[in-house]
């Protein structure tokens, strides 16, 4: 996936918290989608900032992550793709970008209200366990080799079928609801 950006976002214009660049905030985008699936599509980033002043063209492009992201996550496809740098870029900083979206994952999950006593699976429990492992990788132990292109890869499939074990758990599709498109 490209890389978004978005400059009143990033932490030169942004005081306080919140994700800093596109991964970090897809990875937020979905941990308040998997607790809050009536956030709304137009102003939902001012659930994760505390003081931001995106631009028209800033807020279209948000609400069209918004929108894409909502609708991987209800695909039945499982087609959602990570915000990561495309595999010409070098895997640490890949590795690093993986590092943001998990980090996002936490701080969103955290921001829409998921505490300690909030029910989860153990698989669930684990999913966030690992997500705060990776989330705290640092760039020093990074190595560009084939096996950590491999386990690269195998993280990233991971944490997006992860995801969907979670939001699916969070979200349930209520049966008594009618899901055809009209």
């Amino acid at each position: 996936m490209s890389e978004l950006y978005f400059p009143s976002l990033s932490p030169e214009n942004n005081t306080g918290d919140g994700p800093a660049n596109a991964a970090e905030l897809q990875g937020a985008l979905c941990g308040l989608l998997c607790l809050d699936s009536q956030a709304n599509r137009i102003d939902w980033y001012k659930s994760l900032y505390d003081d931001i002043a995106p631009d028209d063209q800033e807020i279209l492009d948000l609400t069209a992550l918004f929108d894409q992201t909502v609708q991987s996550l209800n695909s039945l496809d499982f087609d959602l793709q990570l915000t990561l740098p495309d595999d010409n870029a070098p895997l640490p900083s890949r590795i690093l970008a993986m590092s943001d979206w998990c980090q996002g994952l936490v701080y969103g999950l955290g921001s829409s209200g998921l505490t300690d006593d909030t029910e989860l699976s153990e698989d669930c429990q684990e999913y966030i366990a690992d997500a705060v492992k990776i989330s705290q990788i640092s760039d020093e132990v990074l190595e560009d080799s084939n096996e950590e292109e491999t386990n690269f890869e195998e993280l990233v499939e991971y944490l997006r079928m992860g995801l969907f074990v979670l939001y699916s758990e969070l979200q349930p599709v209520d049966p008594t609801t009618d899901q055809t498109e009209h």
